[in-house]
């Protein structure tokens, strides 16, 4: 059985049909999702992208431990253990951080195609010329430069086909027409696309805004929204809404490709994203806390925690399922779907059970978090049960408690009113870890001072008089 994974970046679940999106054109997504199994409950567990790209590759929740970085170089990955299975393995991909030196996230691949010239990539020199879609103090991305080294690397692209998304995608089906039957074969495809920057074909962005309503913010500086005016951030969620309806149109032709080339019937079919992005709800832009921001990273709400999750398998009847999923769990599914031993160092699920109708729940609780170590320590964590959800942080600052039952957008914080419901979702939180094998001293600090004692508060594990 080949196996093909395709991981778009920043791809919001509720911007597909699929997902109940009636507003944007996702049609070759929404096609796959009818012949797959859609998982109606993915969450992102270790937040943002690198993190969780550690995460599909290992089979390991690493947000305890391992922060944006390097993988541990004693890990075993998903793309060791199909090579050692007898799989050629492939990863095609333009997201940067995949492709930095001495990180090692192309370990174990037999080839690795790298299409240049995404994010700050320096890929054309800094003499070349360029011009800004929008004056350039609207725009963000850790600082002008970086916007500027990205608009030198795409001033020279002459049609549709130099866009990213179309390069990953030409990139994968010229390996496939060379490649396909030396099977078995594994396919990394990592789009980085509809990540910002934002600069799809202007036919794209016309099926949403066809008589400009704001600037060209192709990367939007991270934070509050005010910082931008009304015609501004429509002009944005249609950027965005044009890139996912570029990348739905060029996975249809890696989908068509594999039709053409008569592999549907002997290849798992995977697609999924990383986290999500906020457009203007709740006041934010982006995913982290400006220089403004005291929190320096904001939690994983719906609009960055829900992810699309969909899984084509042959034989497997195609459905719905509201099983609680995370990243982490696609790599031993998607070896034990193939027949493929799971290493025994992958501490995740295979929710192959759930994908034959054998069982309906994978756990009891969905964790999404920023890493415990390093830069990201004091960011929060957000746990969810089918009922509930509770965010955290590390210290300082009270926790939120949503009632998702009737609350689904998590808006109206209940937490003072149903303190024991928090402890309860705190407990299940380090059940998680321990489950794991997080090591303690990763989550003790956790554990302890995750309150807002400093304000007078109490700890989430200390009793109190109201609970």
């Amino acid at each position: 059985m080949n196996v093909v994974l395709i991981v778009s970046d920043t791809f919001r679940a509720d911007h597909l049909g699929c997902y109940g999106n009636t507003g944007i054109h996702t049609p070759n997504l929404d096609r796959l999702a009818a012949e797959s199994v859609v998982f109606d409950q993915a969450h992102c567990c270790s937040f943002p992208t690198l993190p969780c790209r550690a995460e599909i590759f290992t089979g390991r929740f690493v947000f305890p431990y391992l922060n944006w970085g390097p993988l541990p170089s004693d890990a075993v990955l998903l793309s060791d253990t199909f090579a050692q299975a007898g799989y050629t393995c492939t990863m095609v991909t333009d997201n940067l951080p995949l492709c930095r030196s001495g990180y090692g996230y192309d370990r174990g691949f037999h080839s690795r195609l790298r299409v240049r010239g995404q994010w700050y990539d320096n890929f054309q020199p800094e003499d070349r010329p360029f011009e800004w879609p929008c004056p350039p103090e609207k725009m963000g991305g850790r600082g002008s430069d970086r916007v500027a080294q990205y608009l030198r690397n795409t001033s020279i692209r002459e049609s549709e086909e130099d866009c990213f998304a179309p390069q990953v995608v030409n990139r994968t089906i010229g390996w496939l027409e060379e490649n396909h039957d030396q099977a078995p074969f594994f396919l990394h495809v990592d789009i980085f696309d509809p990540h910002e920057p934002w600069d799809a074909p202007q036919h794209y962005v016309d099926r949403y805004d066809p008589t400009p309503s704001g600037d060209d913010v192709i990367y939007p500086a991270y934070g509050g929204a005010h910082s931008y005016a009304p015609g501004d951030l429509k002009r944005m969620r249609a950027l965005y809404a044009a890139e996912v309806t570029m990348v739905d149109h060029w996975v249809g032709k890696l989908l068509a490709k594999l039709d053409e080339l008569g592999r549907r019937d002997d290849t798992i079919v995977a697609f999924m994203s990383d986290h999500g992005i906020f457009l203007g709800e709740r006041g934010l832009v982006g995913k982290m806390g400006g220089k403004s921001s005291s929190l320096m990273g904001w939690p994983t709400y719906q609009e960055l925690s829900h992810v699309p999750m969909m899984f084509r398998v042959p034989g497997i009847t195609p459905g719905r399922s509201s099983a609680f999923v995370h990243p982490g769990d696609v790599g031993p599914t998607l070896l034990d779907s193939a027949g493929v031993k799971v290493p025994e160092t992958m501490r995740t699920a295979s929710f192959k059970p759930v994908l034959e109708r054998q069982q309906e729940r994978v756990r009891d609780v969905a964790v999404s978090s920023w890493s415990l170590r390093g830069w990201s320590a004091f960011r929060p964590s957000v746990v969810r049960s089918e009922e509930w959800t509770l965010v955290f942080w590390r210290t300082g600052i009270e926790p939120e408690l949503y009632h998702r039952a009737t609350d689904p957008g998590e808006t109206q914080n209940v937490y003072r009113s149903h303190r024991t419901v928090a402890k309860e979702l705190h407990r299940a939180y380090l059940a998680f870890l321990r489950a794991g094998d997080t090591p303690v001293g990763n989550y003790v600090p956790r554990m302890w001072l995750m309150s807002w004692g400093k304000q007078g508060g109490q700890s989430l594990l200390m009793p109190d008089k109201k609970s």
